[in-house]
């Protein structure tokens, strides 16, 4: 099984903390970033296999994150998460190429499914 590099895009600690636990436990490489800067940055300099990112931010709306994203990495499967029910957000987001929107909270499970039928490996 090939270690994924995933991307953590998420203002609140527990996310990057769930998704170091879970993931991270089956040797896949996390990395957490809190805001729109700290994502740039990671997504110029590094390969991601996929993306986790928050649509909700207190700095940054995630679709404009998004739309960033898409600029310097086009081909990023990116996964949209949101405690909030944002159906125009979460339409901006597909249109936008954000392959999967998570509802919070969510399980390992989902995660697995997503990044299964994302990029077409078992976690």
């Amino acid at each position: 099984m090939k270690h994924l590099h995933i991307l953590v895009v998420d203002d609140k600690k527990v996310i990057g903390d769930f998704f170091n636990l879970t993931m991270g436990y089956y040797g896949h490489h996390i990395t957490v970033v809190h805001d729109l800067p700290e994502a740039m940055e990671a997504v110029k300099n590094h390969q991601f296999d996929i993306a986790f990112m928050d649509m909700v931010m207190p700095d940054n709306d995630g679709v404009e994150v998004l739309k960033k994203i898409r600029a310097v990495s086009p081909g990023l499967p990116v996964v949209m998460m949101s405690g909030y029910s944002l159906d125009e957000k979460r339409k901006q987001a597909r249109s936008l190429g954000a392959v999967e929107c998570l509802k919070k909270p969510f399980e390992v499970d989902d995660i697995r499914r997503v990044v299964k039928d994302t990029i077409g490996q078992e976690i």
